[in-house]
């Protein structure tokens, strides 16, 4: 291969690394979000009663989780959906500068039904 062979597959494999390193902080967190919403259904320990309580829950796990980039009040909305029963949806999106004027955006949008437990 030549020199500029290789200086394109250099080039490409940077590219791809700076993008990993953008990208990974970005779903850590919504894979943190996504399982305090989805411990509910998991931990009996839990006492969640009411919309109140379900959105303390939330708010609290993102505090320890040093979830700071997204809003819960603005990305993440719960309803009670029958006895004991909440959906929650979490939709928002993350923009991260990755060159001067071009940025990645990933859009997350999900719905959980969540029972907790007695």
């Amino acid at each position: 291969m030549s020199f500029f062979g290789w200086l394109a597959v250099i080039a490409l494999v940077v590219f791809g690394a700076v993008v990993a390193m953008k990208l990974t902080p970005i779903y850590l967190d919504h894979f943190a979000l996504r399982k305090i919403v989805t411990s509910v259904n998991e931990d009996p320990s839990l006492k969640i009663g009411s919309l109140r309580d379900m959105q303390a829950h939330i708010t609290k796990g993102m505090q320890i989780n040093s979830i700071r980039d997204i809003k819960a009040d603005e990305a993440i909305t719960v309803t009670a959906s029958g006895t004991n029963t909440y959906t929650v949806v979490i939709k928002y999106e993350v923009r991260s500068p990755l060159l001067n004027t071009v940025d990645l955006l990933v859009h997350f949008d999900e719905t959980h039904i969540v029972r907790p437990l007695k």
